[in-house]
């Protein structure tokens, strides 16, 4: 397909057709700013979903989410146009990693009108509906494409031979595009978060089928909440060891935003906030002091192992001197047993047992 720009253009100054326009630390940080601003967007919506304020599409966190897209799509598309004008192909006009940027960003704008047609033909979402709608999830899909860009051009930097090493040395963007994919997964799954209903491990149980559904939910929200974080972690410790502070605003930070959007519910147990930034500050000071990396097997079995064991250790026990644990004892030690199983087994999707590794540089 001809490009736009190449009529009257000296051929020499065109790129070539197999090139890629330069990708930037910048540009991955400005995108982030705008996936940002799209994220509290969402967060205000889900909030407004918790206090049962929705009943129109015209809303003030509408308004914040759907601007927070247009900025990236006007950040994206425009580089996208700017660099099909100086001769690249449609195909090739974005930095390598970011064509799935683009593909997000129109899935995100077929989504939205659609979202409009659905709420009129089947009325507004009032519970977990909310995280089920089709039109929803596409919205999700695009802004998880479009989010975690900078993630994958990392990665491409990577196997391209550029070292990337903390916060200053390029990974402040692939941390970013790693929290929010984070904190995207776990608003999707809040259903099954530990700050979603903690008063139901409190409550006295009245009927037998209560019961079980009460210990459904404290099982399921342990082990997702545990899948979500510890895969999300390998994600990076496949290739690079995390920047200082990285695990703290993965566990503390998406714990926050979690707590936020349910504060009318969730207020009094903000302890578990405190927990959850002293167990992420641990775990980094932990892969720091002995490097913990996909060459150091030992560390990775024991950092997707204690990390969830510790946050429930101190979930539990915060809820037990608080407004009191329901639970017995064999339900709470072994869901702790059964979380560090559960990091145990991932761990071994990025250090399996007899691999051979090359030597760390």
């Amino acid at each position: 397909m001809a490009s736009i720009g190449r009529i009257g253009r000296n051929v020499s100054s065109l790129p070539r057709p197999d090139e890629y326009p330069p990708s930037s630390i910048t540009f991955d940080f400005m995108s982030m700013v705008f996936a940002a601003w799209w994220l509290v967007g969402l967060f205000a919506d889900g909030a407004a979903h918790a206090r049962n304020a929705v009943d129109t599409f015209f809303t003030p966190w509408h308004l914040i989410l759907y601007s927070g897209f247009l900025a990236v799509a006007l950040w994206i598309g425009g580089l996208q146009l700017r660099n099909m004008y100086k001769g690249y192909s449609i195909w090739r006009a974005l930095p390598r990693g970011y064509l799935l940027a683009l593909v997000g960003i129109i899935l995100f704008a077929i989504a939205a009108p659609l979202d409009f047609i659905w709420h009129d033909v089947f009325g507004f979402e009032l519970r977990l509906d909310a995280l089920l709608s089709p039109p929803h999830l596409m919205l999700i899909t695009g802004a998880m494409l479009f989010g975690t860009a900078p993630l994958r051009t990392a990665w491409i930097r990577l196997q391209q031979g550029e070292k990337l090493v903390g916060w200053r040395g390029g990974l402040a963007p692939m941390v970013l595009s790693l929290f929010f994919f984070m904190v995207t997964t776990a608003f999707m799954t809040q259903y099954a978060h530990p700050l979603a209903s903690p008063r139901w491990l409190s409550s006295p149980y009245s009927v037998e089928i209560e019961m079980y559904r009460t210990d459904l939910w404290g099982i399921a929200s342990a082990h997702i909440s545990t899948f979500v974080l510890i895969s999300i972690l390998l994600l990076s410790l496949r290739f690079w060891p995390l920047p200082f502070g990285s695990i703290t605003l993965l566990v503390g930070g998406s714990m926050f935003m979690l707590w936020v959007m349910r504060a009318s519910k969730v207020m009094n147990y903000w302890p578990v906030l405190v927990w959850a930034v002293v167990i992420g500050l641990a775990a980094d000071c932990a892969m720091h002091y002995w490097k913990i990396d996909r060459h150091n097997r030992l560390g990775i079995r024991l950092l997707c192992s204690l990390l969830p064991a510790g946050f429930f250790l101190g979930y539990y026990l915060i809820i037990m001197a608080g407004p009191g644990l329901t639970w017995i004892t064999h339900m709470w030690t072994g869901m702790i047993f059964e979380v560090a199983i559960v990091g145990l087994m991932l761990s071994f999707l990025v250090a399996p047992p007899y691999e051979t590794l090359p030597k760390a540089d």
